[in-house]
């Protein structure tokens, strides 16, 4: 059985975090930029492949609608005696503004592929408002965490609230503050009916707010009445391609360097990443979070180890070369049957936004009356075996 203590140790801080989605660094994404709405770059991730210094092997393969090109599903391997075997997958459902609404894991044991955890996402004025993780306990979801996200102009707060059986109560508070050259982290916990300073973070924009990327984040920590220096991460650039980071610890005079990552480069994505750690000798390889940055430092992708390996997918190339199937689908909202007009039809397929098959059909129409009100995918195929997708409602 392969467990999510496996997967938190070779997945990092991508998703979860000690058995739970780490809402933390979705928050932190939420306020960079807004999340949920996937960029349009041309480039997106197809595969990553990391190991730790243990010598465990780990992969991801990215799965995307293949008209849109959003991401559907993550699938995590673990290389065991030589053979890859799946352990984890993560899939997303989206609204029709292309906005998630449901991130869904799921574990691989004994059993076969089970729930774990999901996080519901919910908006306003198409920003993040609010965001509810629960688990999968026997056999019903249970609720764990809950982000309330406020966005006023310069300054933005998520509030964070622990279900405690029957009702929710605040445990964090995450005050965001932009300037034009940076932008300020407070983390606050509750404690005797106030919040109580814990944790400042600095971040400084390496060249504008837009790209969200950083230059510096320096973190701080509440000691008698005063914020203390607690670490430093120093990112190096060559000209807007993002190249190495360093990790420091104060040690209470000076500054020392702990970790260093350094990343190599093809057509502006990192397709290479390592880390190594401060060892009396000097540095040696390590395990840390590589944080892999694509698209010219649009996006990234952090994974735990020591080592990592990237390939992409080119739109471009995608969109330029693909041949689909222009058809039409009638009734919309569907509620019994669905007719489609297509030149040269072969098959059409229906799949639920996970990606499931549903129900397929070889003539141009489909009983449609089975299935739950909801969107779907429709996919439609022609006799040269070119297809087209487009979302249908069924009501």
């Amino acid at each position: 059985m392969i467990t999510l203590a496996v997967f938190v140790m070779a997945f990092g801080n991508v998703g979860l975090a000690q058995n739970t989605i780490n809402l933390r660094s979705i928050g932190r994404a939420a306020m960079l930029k807004h999340y949920g709405l996937r960029d349009r770059n041309d480039v997106v991730p197809q595969t990553a492949e990391w190991q730790d210094t243990d010598g465990d092997k780990y992969r991801v393969t990215y799965e995307y609608d293949e008209n849109e090109y959003t991401l559907m599903t993550e699938i995590y391997e673990v290389l065991w005696d030589g053979i890859w075997q799946e352990y984890e997958i993560i899939s997303y459902e989206y609204g029709f503004e292309g906005e998630v609404l449901e991130m869904l894991v799921q574990d691989f044991d004994d059993e076969g592929w089970m729930d774990v955890a999901r996080a519901s996402y919910t908006y306003e004025n198409g920003m993040v408002s609010e965001v509810i993780l629960q688990y999968f306990e026997d056999g019903e979801w249970v609720n764990v965490e809950k982000a309330v996200y406020n966005y006023n102009g310069s300054t933005s707060t998520i509030l964070y609230w622990d279900w405690n059986g029957t009702t929710w109560s605040s445990n964090e508070l995450y005050t965001y503050t932009y300037g034009m050259d940076g932008m300020e982290l407070l983390i606050q916990y509750m404690q005797g009916g106030a919040w109580q300073n814990d944790e400042k973070l600095t971040y400084t924009f390496h060249s504008s707010f837009s790209s969200a990327y950083f230059s510096e984040i320096l973190e701080e920590t509440w000691s008698n009445n005063a914020w203390v220096n607690d670490s430093r991460t120093t990112y190096s650039y060559d000209g807007d391609v993002f190249t190495s980071k360093q990790y420091e610890e104060w040690t209470g005079s000076a500054w020392e360097e702990t970790e260093r990552y350094s990343y190599t480069y093809e057509d502006g994505n990192a397709i290479s990443g390592s880390c190594k750690v401060k060892e009396d000798n000097g540095f040696v390889p390590g395990n840390g979070d590589i944080e892999m940055a694509y698209a010219y430092n649009a996006d990234t992708k952090s994974f735990y180890g020591f080592e990592v390996n990237m390939t992409y997918i080119d739109l471009t190339g995608v969109d330029e070369n693909a041949q689909t199937v222009s058809f039409k689908v009638y009734p919309v909202p569907a509620e019994n049957e669905i007719q489609i007009q297509a030149e040269g039809f072969q098959k059409a397929e229906v799949y639920s936004l996970t990606g499931q098959l549903i129900a397929e059909s070889l003539q141009n129409k489909m009983d449609v009356s089975a299935l739950a009100s909801g969107v779907y995918l429709l996919k439609v195929y022609d006799q040269a075996g070119n297809s087209e997708s487009q979302r249908i409602v069924v009501k």
